[in-house]
């Protein structure tokens, strides 16, 4: 397949230190994504580890933080214009430091994140909901694997016919 006629770009952001389940899960999700790849169906795969939450002004002072923090701001952006609810990312809310009694502001992150670009425009963001549908990490990456099967049907059709 001619990756250049679809160019899919996918960033996969994984929490490290996950329950054994949820590690499961990303080890799949992350391979399933590496065949899709390599078979040419996307075009790059970017995987980042996050943590469970970040403080933006902390964040702020490191260049991956920066990253991290720019990508959140796209979402955001994607989830505004696109009518769905990013509700898994818990947005800027307070945080009380036990220790100090000072609070915080803090972004609590999801387990699994999908970030998927085209043409570098940012076309979805997993999970996420709209009308009223729950749209997964899995799902959007089994969308993507029958979406390839399906451009190998119709390759295959159209060697067929010829």
């Amino acid at each position: 397949m001619d990756s250049t006629a679809n160019p899919v770009r996918v960033e996969l952001f994984v929490r490290s230190l996950c329950p054994g389940d949820a590690t499961q899960q990303q080890n799949y999700l992350i391979d399933r994504l590496q065949a899709l790849e390599d078979a040419g169906y996307i075009e790059d795969l970017s995987i980042l580890i996050w943590g469970r939450r970040i403080e933006p002004r902390l964040a702020q002072r490191t260049a991956e933080g920066r990253h991290l923090l720019e990508r959140l701001s796209m979402f955001e952006q994607w989830e505004r214009d696109s009518d769905a609810s990013l509700a898994a990312f818990d947005w800027e809310h307070p945080l009380t430091n036990m220790v100090s009694d000072e609070s915080v502001s803090v972004i609590t992150l999801p387990t699994l994140a999908l970030a998927e670009y085209v043409d570098d425009d940012l076309t979805h963001v997993a999970p996420c909901t709209r009308d009223g549908t729950v749209h997964r990490v899995t799902d959007r990456v089994n969308r993507l694997a029958d979406t390839a099967d399906l451009a190998d049907e119709l390759e295959h059709e159209r060697t067929v016919v010829q």
